[in-house]
């Protein structure tokens, strides 16, 4: 399943459609924050690119925004049940995105 996938990641920040969320172990929260989208952007961009120095340092930046982006008190059922209903409002070319962005995630996260 796909959020028990997400749930055991690091948060990270996704773009699903024209819109950006902050999903991982210990976070659902949409963004609105547009250094952040835009570092989504440049990470894809640099990554696609292949220019290895940059695609660390925007994977390191979003990060960083995820981590700052926590919220306390930690919630677990809350952020499950927020991601269940994210990821059961997705379209089919949404999801394909999503998981084209999580098998990123899960190579970078060894990398970096």
């Amino acid at each position: 399943m796909l959020s028990e996938r997400l749930l055991k990641l690091p948060g990270f920040l996704y773009q699903i459609g024209s819109n950006y969320y902050y999903l991982g172990k210990w976070i659902c929260k949409k963004c609105t924050d547009q250094d952040a989208t835009d570092c989504v952007t440049m990470y894809q961009m640099c990554r696609t690119g292949g220019e290895e120095p940059e695609t660390r340092t925007y994977f390191q930046k979003i990060r960083a925004f995820s981590d700052f982006a926590l919220e306390v008190p930690y919630n677990p059922a809350k952020i499950a049940d927020d991601m269940n209903m994210i990821l059961e409002s997705l379209s089919e070319k949404e999801t394909t995105g999503l998981l084209e962005q999580i098998a990123h995630l899960e190579e970078d996260v060894t990398k970096y």
